[in-house]
């Protein structure tokens, strides 16, 4: 029997190394695959968190709204609409996403998510813009009445013969603090009211800013309205002590 030669070995590896050539070229394209479809599968899964994530953002806004005691019935109407909308599009764009079948079709709709809803960066900021403002609203009917009922007390004592001198004095300090806050942060709501996520970044972003430092002030002025309105009532008791 002979032995193989030398040449014989060489080519016969050489021949072993070919027919091996495929099924590595396969092996390769399936894990290939298998990785496109475990990454397709997180950036689902990803989607679907972020989709929950402002889905239960709009639940606590629509809880919010639908209870509080300060929206207009105007701004709770709009807002609970807002709020709606954007559900109803973020649960069918997660649909979308779950059917999703390439890498391709995935770039195209996850960015949605953020650019065609904008729940963080309109729809939550307005939404507490809103809410502020109603409430520097009834905060300014709230001392207005005060101021009045104060007004006639004062009144009724300089008729009586009581120097109120110093109770007038607080009281157009209280005026004027109220009248500036109803200037500066009532309207903020309808400022904001209409933005939505077209309208990022300008003139959103812009008009989010002014609204809010709008409503510090309205605060600023409420606050030292009270503290006027506090100062009238103790002169007018003690003109009337006295």
């Amino acid at each position: 029997m002979r032995m193989p030669t030398m040449r014989t070995l060489a080519i016969v590896g050489a021949l072993s190394l070919v027919m091996a050539l495929p099924t590595t070229a396969n092996a390769q394209e399936n894990s290939a695959n298998d990785d496109e479809r475990h990454s397709i599968e997180d950036v689902k899964e990803r989607a679907a968190e972020a989709i929950e994530r402002r889905l239960a953002t709009l639940d606590r806004l629509t809880e919010k709204a639908s209870t509080s005691p300060h929206l207009t019935d105007e701004h709770e109407t709009a807002l609970l609409g807002d709020y709606r909308v954007a559900s109803n599009g973020l649960e069918q764009l997660g649909d979308d996403i779950a059917q999703a079948q390439t890498a391709e079709e995935l770039r195209s709709l996850v960015p949605l998510i953020a650019k065609d809803y904008r729940v963080y960066l309109v729809i939550v900021p307005k939404s507490a813009e809103v809410g502020a403002s109603d409430r520097v609203r009834s905060a300014v009917e709230r001392l207005s009445a005060v101021a009045t009922t104060l007004h006639e007390a004062a009144d009724r004592a300089e008729a009586a013969g009581f120097d109120v001198t110093e109770t007038r004095r607080w009281l157009i300090s209280a005026a004027d603090e109220i009248a500036e806050a109803n200037r500066t942060g009532v309207p903020v709501a309808d400022l904001v009211i209409d933005l939505d996520a077209g309208d990022w970044e300008e003139p959103a972003k812009s008009t989010l800013e002014d609204g809010k430092r709008r409503l510090e002030n309205a605060r600023v002025d409420l606050r030292q309205a009270h503290g006027s309105l506090e100062k009238a009532r103790e002169a007018l008791r003690d003109a009337i002590d006295r």
